[in-house]
């Protein structure tokens, strides 16, 4: 649609105990959404495991949190003392009634968050493999203690959390003079500058063992299991004996999905730009300059063999591509790989990340004038599935935005590993966004936000225990199940808008009963406290702490620009949504105003609104394990700071 044409119907809202088995692999149907014919639908990436018929199933023991070490880039031994052996960390209460428009507030509370997240995030044999690196799913909780369960662990994981993992370390080894004030002291407290470098040298050692074994997987990876697989052909427990080799998960032998490789592509170039940035600054031979070659030979690989791999033809990219042969290196054969039940991605959400990486990095050489036609009928289509919304919020002023598949948070990922916010249009609609999300709760008096999550204990799901269709209906294409379902890490997105506003949502959703945990954050929680999801998963807590740290865009930024392909990003993901919602903004905005005026104007995000008095029949408030002491001062805390 050019612009200044006839606007399309517009719809208007007014408004005034577990843990998931590893996915299975077996082939789903999906709804024809394009006149092109391939059955197609969006899928984000907790989504991608309901679409394939995955049964969800829980057990009730996981292995006890390690914490030892010196870590040198922590902050000093008076900063949090008492945080750390009273073993308190009940803090919410702390930043109840606080300015969190003082900068110095902020500072403070992501240090509390950053030193009890760091528990799960840092926690090797916790999150990740002390031998091969690779991340875990997540660690169970007791849901009467709050403590970390022993016996089992979910030993499998994805690509989307490699994704997380390789964002917070590329975070965590930016040079101290590339980091805001307001993150500066917090950022130390997750990694130390050798804790970093360890696990990347054991990633990516991983990695290129992985690749040498299964090169048709072209550098990138499907479902795994982080130490291997044992006798009994099933992911290797931590107490298994034998070598811990990263192996794919068994169902997932032969597929890789598109949408986690895209953030994992993106990660991984993250890594790259901070460790030669730091290789430049202390010299080509040290541990820096070695760690950036050997994860830039990874990144060139997925480079290499992205288009072979999740390209379709006609404008179309895999959700899934089949492999024939996974010995067989698909960045020189690419009639190795081909789509798996004709399923695309051309959402404008998560799955956008593959087509990015691949039109601008990809290896298009086999098509005429470098696949320039072909990238631009993969843009042509996804901006057929990309929709307005004008919301009417509580004031009666009218405010433009993107539609959501079901407007779960989870779906605005994408603008937490690459620097969107750049664009002022973009950045335009996805603050609207926030606003419609952050005022919903509030005018239905929800104690918090929502996005795609594990259900709390006793609540039965759409996908049940995984609660996928979760989200504002009035803004979402598809039926929502549930909106009582509440989860921390939906605040990741205002937090990336606005700081100040989604920080204190997030505090808002801790401070419900029995939503701090010794390893940081829960999983989610009903509305009426009553239930919580008693485990700890990278997908709901490492994406608020990305976005705590400003996510990676910036640093992707500046390796695009490096790249010479910025200009590039920027106009691909302008000529999607300017002609789609530059006529719908000037058919809603005040008749004298401009269109770049109106896009500049962005709303102030709402605050939450003071907790009510808690309900009898909701969960105690807190863990017997995260209890603090209230009969004396605890002066370890980092106490808000107000004007």
């Amino acid at each position: 649609m050019a612009l200044g044409g006839a606007c399309p119907a517009l719809l208007e809202v007014s408004n005034a105990g577990r843990i998931a088995e590893p996915p299975a692999r077996r082939s789903a149907g999906a709804e024809t959404k394009s006149g092109l014919g391939p059955m197609a639908c969006y899928i984000g990436s907790p989504l991608v495991l309901v679409m394939m018929g995955v049964v969800f199933a829980f057990t009730n023991s996981f292995p006890q949190a390690v914490t030892s070490g010196t870590d040198l880039r922590r902050l000093s031994e008076t900063s949090a003392p008492q945080l750390a052996s009273s073993g308190c960390c009940r803090f919410a209460k702390e930043f109840e009634d606080v300015d969190w428009y003082n900068p110095q507030t902020r500072a403070d509370f992501l240090a509390n968050v950053m030193y009890v997240e760091s528990r799960f995030l840092g926690g090797s044999a916790v999150a990740f493999d002390p031998d091969t690196g690779m991340t875990y799913d997540g660690v169970g909780l007791d849901y009467n203690t709050g403590d970390v369960q022993h016996e089992t662990l979910r030993t499998f994981s994805a690509p989307s959390k490699e994704a997380l993992h390789l964002s917070l370390l590329a975070l965590a080894l930016q040079p101290i003079e590339d980091v805001p004030a307001e993150q500066a002291a917090a950022l130390p407290l997750l990694y130390s500058t050798d804790e970093a470098l360890d696990i990347l040298e054991k990633k990516v050692s991983s990695m290129e063992d992985f690749d040498a074994r299964f090169p048709g997987f072209g550098g990138y990876m499907p479902w795994f299991c982080s130490r291997g697989i044992n006798d009994a052909g099933v992911c290797k427990s931590t107490t298994d004996p034998g070598t811990s080799r990263m192996m794919p998960l068994p169902g997932w032998e032969r597929s890789l999905p598109g949408l986690d490789n895209g953030q994992l592509a993106f990660g991984t170039a993250a890594v790259v730009h901070v460790l030669e940035r730091r290789a430049a600054q202390e010299g080509g031979s040290g541990r820096f300059a070695q760690m950036a070659r050997r994860w830039n030979g990874r990144l060139e690989r997925m480079k290499a063999s992205v288009v072979n791999l999740f390209y379709d033809g006609a404008g179309l990219v895999r959700m899934i591509s089949q492999l024939d042969n996974i010995t067989v290196d698909v960045a020189r054969n690419a009639s190795n790989a081909h789509n798996q039940n004709q399923m695309v991605l051309w959402d404008a959400f998560e799955g956008e990340m593959v087509v990015i990486f691949m039109d601008i990095f990809g290896n298009w050489s086999k098509y005429p004038n470098n696949g320039e036609e072909e990238k631009k009928l993969m843009w042509k289509i996804k901006a057929e599935h990309v929709e307005p919304v004008v919301y009417t919020a509580a004031d009666n002023s009218k405010m433009v935005l993107q539609k959501g598949f079901w407007f779960s948070a989870h779906e605005q990922w994408k603008t937490l590993q690459l620097p969107y916010m750049d664009i002022p249009l973009v950045r335009h609609l996805f603050t609207n966004g926030e606003f419609a999300r952050l005022e919903n709760s509030l005018q239905q008096q929800l104690p918090g936000l929502m996005a795609s999550v594990n259900a709390p204990h006793g609540v039965q799901c759409d996908a049940h225990p995984y609660c996928s269709a979760v989200g504002i209906q009035a803004l979402a294409e598809q039926p929502i199940f549930t909106e009582t379902v509440l989860t921390p890490y939906a605040s990741f997105p205002s937090i990336l808008v606005d700081s100040a506003a989604g920080l204190a949502w997030y505090n808002h959703m801790l401070a419900m009963p029995r939503v701090q945990t010794p390893v940081g954050s829960i999983e989610s929680f009903t509305n009426t406290g009553k239930a919580v999801a008693p485990m700890a998963t990278w997908d709901a807590k490492a994406t608020t702490v990305v976005a705590m740290l400003g996510g990676t865009g910036p640093l992707l930024r500046t390796y695009m620009q490096e790249h010479g392909v910025y200009g590039v990003f920027e106009d691909r993901v302008k000529s999607m949504y300017g002609p789609i919602f530059e006529p719908v903004i000037a058919s809603v905005m005040p008749s004298k105003a401009s269109v770049d005026a109106q896009i500049a104007q962005l709303p102030k995000l709402p605050l939450p609104a003071p907790h009510p008095a808690r309900r009898k029949d909701a969960l105690p408030a807190d863990f017997p394990s995260c209890r603090c002491l209230e009969d004396k001062q605890t002066p370890g805390f980092l106490q808000p700071k107000n004007p």
